[in-house]
């Protein structure tokens, strides 16, 4: 294209992040800088000067000793021969359960399980993307900046289908007025703004600098939280100039010992002393000034040409920058890391030497402009310049190929960054997504309140709580704004150093959709208990009782040191049953914060009545005594004048300036919100305002704001801030806005960000934008009132808008969050308006959102349950029905129960959503017939049965049996079924190789293998009486090899009688075995220096394959067609691997790699023998990972070596698709290509390490799960595709599995279960899958053995 040139620079310098800056920017900026960077992060009241409350160091204090106990126990239980391709033929032994509720959970990444505040100086991107536009305010930026609008929606598409937010920010008003010359608009940057210009407030921003002011509180803003790219415009100017704002009064001094007596007249005229200020300055003098008056303008040219002769180059450099360059400094000549995205768009030509009779601001924009020049080259990347030339004519189409390719890099590596530097790791050793999302959100919330101020005199009290004795819970209570929350998130930051051992357990009330509800609330503490105690998260059903109990039971337990803390928790308890709450609490502690009632809070807010219940008066009645009520005053009279007279902080820029009047100081209703209101007021500029009646500040301050906005943006903007719940991202309250308003993108975009700037901190960015303040939030309610209907619809229609997923790149959709999280809520308030007429609720009820199968399905697998439950709850409320939560609309009580039954399993993964409501609906039917009269429950049963996409369901009857007998007893009643006696599970599972679905089951404590018709999922034989059976292998149609003690026995399964036993002894601690062929099978022997050939008919000894001398075998493995034996040999060093070929008879190879060691547990072969895989360790590094190596078999040679990020835990490998599958430490499961040796895809979905991995006998379907039971799900996967098939969370740990041809059927061994679950993966399969259900009618040997009991014990 050819404007896109090189600049010659062919090194690029290297920089901290910190390296440019300070020198280069005045004192002024660098406040604002720093203060809008506090403002937009912290978002919250200024720091009062009061008793310094006890802080946390600001380093993570390092994990517990027994942090990461459980990942060697999950390399080392990976057991010899699970691994391997279910038509190998070597047996599978019998797994020893491991005991996981004795397991400690891994805490090395998950210390905020333990409530421990997030570490203070990281920075937890959101999924935001911003282009930040840097240029001057010039005019031929339009069309070039058009071709940036144009790619908005193809960028805006890429980052929905990965989930993030996108947003062009672009702050500069091209819009001002120009001269025209000769026709063609041109600005004029050799003169000041008009003093008409002008704004008045805030202080930062007056004098010209309003434009200033804003961009660096927008770069600030994304700063905080979302991934930048600056896009940066610039060409021959730097657009219009500034006069310094304040100027030193050292530097102003020695500017005016140089100046004629005029220019010190003038100097002094217009800079006035200000000694508030630190360190002591000179500020111009901006007040009272006639706005329309050309002498003042003239006065202020001159005085600007004064400054440009007195100032020195680097004083100059410092006072006299432009918009551009303080976006410049601020951006990429400050970070490297945006210096490495941002993309340079120069224009215009760029001279040298100054034209003949240039100005003394034209020489010194030339100087400047110079300097900043080389100063980006040496910093930006080369590849991103693109030079458009005035001699060029370079047509849009090419310019946006252009930027596009850029941007295009510049995204993929912002969404690989993110990746990788997810705080949640993918291995949480089983800990639910869910519950570290909610901690993580609570510690980021918990850090920014915690840059505010409340009266803390209550705090010693609080300390004394937690360090004593008291068995009762703390009740903190106190008006509205006094700082409740405050004070819970500096407990947070102190309660481990009271209390070493303590682990903290707290929520905030309506933070998300998981503290919305009280049953939700106390669902995820008892998660985080359960968490804490034994590993694993709680299964009861989801129900306040549930909860309440599971709370108690742990508490009672008093095996940890808990600290509960609830704050505002009378916002979610709207009656008087408070049963739910612990009163003996041990050695436990439990904290809540309640609001108190105030009379005139009843009339105002008339949408809230249902929350002016008393829970104070409440509590009360439980007999709690009196001491451990403590109330949250408001400020003294000294700390009230100290907060107004320094409690600002460093919380607004040129805060040393800013002075709160005397009379705000004699107010009554001293609290922190009021306190944090009046310094808002004072920096918006409006001290002159008298303020009678502290209560009236809200309603005043919306005043202020509306005179700084057209009318109704204001409006507009806080009610759809406001009426989001959880708040909102910016993309869409941006979206919204301008739909409200007609109004084109950029014009509404510079309204947002003016709006975000002189919000301050009444806004809250965390992950959406929020306000940040209860009582501010109220006020915004009460002003609009009548609004509120019309946005609420706004939303609805702009969601409703949008597609339901996104494309990916690479033909993977995803769900749209924002829409099934944000439609049916404001859907439900736009219904229902002010009033619930039964019209309404009727609508309300039956609607889309309630009644559509898939929309339901949908909106739990993209969201999770807790909101589906939370639109119930919602429109429950909308409706006001009764305490007692029944609607009276058969379908929703049906949805409610659905998800209280199943909630944790959804939340796990939705994809299991229409396996549990096709398995529910069954079993409701079955138990009340008159549900299937409900047409809407008619239809989602019709629905479940018309599906045309890949899903299990379960064929067992009754899930929750604890004893799998009552099928073939047919008890009528499965609550009959109760077990005496622990009933000890299956260890083994074998696929039967005969026509039809049958699989093997084996016990070693109950001395029993069974053969099931896994279809009918019944027992069809039952041998008993086989002296500890541990291992086995099918031989022919009917019969088994089966380890019984240290003998090999052969047995007919189908007669039920013993044929042979083997001669020779196993050995005891490594008794491995496997199939020739149907009359053969090889052992490992006694003394493992040989293995023996087999005769299965007579039981002898054919022949034997030596190692050699004192050469001792610990493994042995048989390809699938009993043509290749492969052995690992322990004492040699390095371990070998050797090699038999049993039909030649004869050892092939003796393989070994110098300095590793082989470890044989983690080994699979192809079925032709012709690849073996195995897992290797470096002798000389123990510390690093174990690698994979592959070797070719028909050579001998090492044909592929891989070496992943970590421990690899389990080995598969598929011949049919060429490839190695390892499932590794990190919960991903990898999948190598034997042909290219390449990383064909990473299968992600576990959050424990994968230690199974099983393929069908078909080779093309992968089940894998947990041996370990940290993570009880199991997942199947197609392999040629990498697709995820389907997803199960059974009700306890799977001990063992079997997958069937082509993954039609998985059979599950639950751990203490004597019944197996089985599960038809249906809509998977074509031709295949009919021809196994055609089998599945073939019966298993002689019909007249169907159901018999065989006792083998004689």
């Amino acid at each position: 294209m050819g404007n896109v040139c090189s600049s010659g620079q062919k090194k690029k310098k290297d920089k901290d992040s910190g390296s440019e800056k300070s020198d280069d920017s005045p004192p002024y900026q660098e406040a604002d800088k720093k203060d809008a960077l506090i403002t937009n992060d912290t978002g919250n009241e200024k720091r009062a000067p009061l008793a310094a409350v006890e802080a946390l160091p600001e380093t993570t204090p390092a994990p517990e000793a027994n942090g990461n106990q459980t990942q060697p126990a999950a390399q080392t239980a990976a057991t010899k021969t699970t691994e391997k391709d279910s038509n190998i033929t070597t047996p599978q032994g019998a797994l020893a359960p491991s005991d996981v509720a004795n397991a400690n959970p891994g805490m090395g990444n998950l210390s905020m399980l333990q409530g421990k505040p997030p570490p203070g100086r990281k920075v937890e991107r959101d999924k935001k993307i911003v282009i930040y536009i840097l240029a001057d305010n010039s005019t031929e930026y339009k069309k070039h900046k058009r071709v940036i609008y144009s790619l908005y929606k193809h960028f805006k598409s890429k980052c929905q289908s990965r989930g993030f937010d996108f947003i062009i920010a672009d702050v500069h008003d091209s819009e001002e007025h120009v001269e025209q010359t000769n026709g063609n608009a041109k600005k004029d940057f050799s003169r000041l703004q008009e003093v008409k210009r002008w704004t008045q407030t805030p202080l930062e921003a007056q004098g010209g600098h309003e434009e200033a002011a804003n961009c660096l509180c927008e770069i600030s803003r994304h700063s905080a939280g979302a991934y930048i790219i600056p896009v940066l415009f610039l060409g021959s100017t730097l657009g219009t100039p500034m006069l310094p704002l304040t100027i030193e009064s050292q530097d102003f001094t020695s500017v005016l010992g140089t100046a004629s007596d005029a220019e010190k007249l003038l100097l002094e005229k217009w800079y006035t002393i200000d000694n508030s200020y630190q360190p002591m300055c000179h500020r111009l003098y901006t007040q009272q000034i006639d706005p329309y008056s050309t002498q003042v303008n003239g006065e202020l040219n001159e005085l600007l040409a004064v400054l440009l002769r007195l100032f020195s180059d680097d004083v100059k450099d410092s006072y006299l920058t432009t918009v551009v360059e303080q976006e410049i400094n601020n951006t990429v000549l400050m970070s490297q890391e945006l210096a490495k995205r941002c993309i340079w768009i120069q224009t215009g030509a760029h001279y040298s030497r100054a034209p003949e009779n240039a100005s003394q601001l034209e020489l010194e924009v030339l100087r400047r402009i110079t300097r900043i020049y080389s100063e980006l080259k040496s910093q930006l990347c080369e590849k991103n310049l693109i030079r458009l030339l005035p001699t060029m004519n370079i047509l849009d189409e090419e310019l946006s190929a252009v930027i596009e390719s850029l941007l295009d890099k510049s995204l993929a590596a912002i969404f690989e960054e993110h990746q990788q530097k997810s705080s949640i790791p993918y291995n949480t050793l089983g800990v639910g997504r869910v519950l570290l999302e909610e901690l993580q959100l609570i510690g980021h919330y918990s850090k920014l309140l915690a840059q505010n101020s409340a009266n803390f005199d209550i705090m010693n009290d609080v300390k004394r709580y937690i360090r004593d004795a008291t068995a009762q819970p703390l009740v903190v209570s106190g008006d509205r704004g006094s700082g409740k929350s405050v004070l819970v998130s500096k407990i947070m930051e102190n309660v481990h150093r009271w209390k070493p051992e303590a682990q903290l357990i707290l929520r905030y009330a309506n933070l998300s959709a998981r503290s919305s509800d009280l049953t939700s609330l106390l669902g995820s503490m008892a998660n985080q208990m359960s968490v804490l105690e034994s590993g694993q998260q709680c299964q009861v059903p989801h129900t306040l009782e549930g909860y309440a109990g599971v709370i108690r039971d742990i508490l009672g337990r008093q095996q940890r040191l808990f600290v509960l803390i609830i704050d505002g928790v009378d916002e979610l308890q709207r009656d008087a049953a408070l049963d739910w709450l612990p009163q003996q609490l041990g050695h436990s502690k439990l904290i809540l914060t309640v609001s108190e009632l105030q009379e005139e809070q009843k009339t105002e807010e008339e949408q809230e009545q249902v929350d002016s219940f008393d829970m104070l008066g409440a509590l009360a009645q439980l007999g709690i005594p009196q001491r451990c009520f403590l109330r949250l005053r408001q400020f003294t009279e000294r700390q009230w004048h100290d907060i107004l007279s320094s409690g600002g902080g460093d919380f607004y820029a040129a805060n040393g300036a800013l002075k709160l009047p005397d009379e705000w100081k004699s107010l009554h209703g001293k609290t922190p919100y009021h306190a944090k209101s009046l310094w808002w007021l004072a920096w918006l500029g409006h001290v002159a305002q008298p303020i009678s009646e502290i209560g009236d500040i809200s309603s005043r301050i919306l005043q202020v704001l509306e005179t700084k906005f057209a009318t109704d943006q204001v409006e507009l903007l806080l009610l759809i801030v406001r009426l989001s719940p959880w708040g909102i991202r910016e993309s869409d309250c941006l979206g919204v806005f301008q739909k409200m308003t007609q109004l084109e993108a950029q014009v509404a975009f510079k309204i947002w960000s003016k709006f975000c700037w002189l919000m301050g901190p009444m806004l809250l960015g965390l992950k959406n934008i929020r306000i940040a303040d209860r009582s501010f939030g109220r006020a915004v309610l009460a002003r609009y009132a009548q609004k509120q209907w019309l946005v609420h619809e706004a939303l609805r229609d702009y969601f409703d808008r949008q597609d339901s997923e996104f494309k990916g790149s690479q033909g993977a959709s995803t769900y749209n969050y924002q829409k099934y999280l944000k439609l049916p809520y404001h859907h439900f308030c736009a219904v229902i308006e002010d009033k619930p007429a039964m019209d309404k609720i009727d609508i309300l009820f039956n609607c889309f959102y309630f009644t559509d199968l898939q929309w339901i399905a949908n909106k739990v697998h993209a969201t999770g349950p807790d909101h589906l439950m939370h639109d119930i709850l919602h429109a429950e409320w909308l409706a006001a029905v009764g305490s007692d939560g029944s609607t009276g609309y058969v379908h929703i009580n049906f949805l409610k129960q659905f998800l209280v039954q199943y909630l944790h399993e959804l939340s796990y993964d939705g994809q299991q959503f229409y396996t549990l409501m096709k398995y529910y609906l069954k079993t409701r039917f079955r138990e009340s017939p008159a549900l299937k009269d409900d047409q809407k429950i008619r239809s989602w049963w019709e629905y479940t049965n018309e599906l045309e996409f890949a899903f299990l369901e379960i064929l067992n009857a009754d899930l929750d049996a604890e004893n799998g007998n009552e099928q073939e007893e047919q008890a009528a009643d499965g609550d009959d079924a109760v077990a005496v006696a622990p009933v000890k599970g299956y260890d083994l599972l074998m696929n039967l190789p005969q026509p039809g679905c049958y699989v093997a089951s084996l016990c070693t404590e109950r001395a029993e293998i069974c053969i099931w018709d896994v279809k009918n999922c019944c027992r069809i034989r039952e041998l008993q009486g086989i002296q500890q059976p541990t291992a086995m292998c099918p031989v022919g149609s009917y019969e088994a090899a089966v380890l019984c003690r240290r003998e090999i026995r052969v047995i007919n399964l189908d007669e039920g009688k013993f044929k042979v036993t083997l001669k020779g002894v196993m050995n005891q601690k490594m008794p491995y075995f496997g199939l020739h062929d149907q009359n053969h099978l090889v052992c490992l022997s006694r003394n493992r220096m040989y293995v023996n050939l087999m005769n299965l008919e007579s039981g002898d000894c054919v022949t034997t394959f030596k190692a050699g001398e004192d050469r001792f075998l610990n493994s042995l493995l048989v390809s699938g067609d009993g043509r290749i034996l492969v052995c690992g040999d322990e004492t040699q060093k390095p371990f070998p691997l050797l090699v038999w070929h049993l039909s030649q008879r004869k050892l092939l190879y003796d393989l070994r790699i110098p300095h590793h060691d082989f470890m044989t547990a983690l080994s699979a072969i192809t079925h032709e023998g012709s690849y073996v895989c195995v897992v290797a360790k470096e002798l000389n590094e123990p510390t690093t990972p174990n690698f994979i190596v592959v070797y070719d078999l028909q050579s001998g040679t090492l044909f592929k070596k891989w070496k992943p990020s970590c421990n690899t835990v389990s080995l598969a490998i598929s011949q049919l698709n060429a490839c190695v599958i390892a499932g590794l430490e990190d919960a991903k499961i990898v999948i190598w290509d034997l042909v290219t040796g390449n990383c064909k895809c990473t299968l992600i979905g576990h959050n424990a390490p994968v230690t199974f991995l099983k393929l069908d006998p078909l080779g093309k379907v992968l089940v894998s799960y947990d041996k370990e039971g940290r993570d009880t799900a199991i997942r199947m996967w197609e392999l040629n595709s990498a697709k995820s098939l389907a997803v199960f969370k059974p009700p306890a740990q799977v001990s063992t599995c079997e997958i069937l041809p082509n993954g039609a059927f998985v059979v599950l061994a639950l751990k203490d279960r004597n019944a197996l679950l089985t599960l038809a993966l249906k809509n998977y399969g074509g031709g295949s899958g009919d021809a196994l259900e055609d089998d599945c009618g073939t019966l298993y040997g002689n019909p007249d053995n169907q159901h018999k009991v065989f006792d083998l014990s004689n």
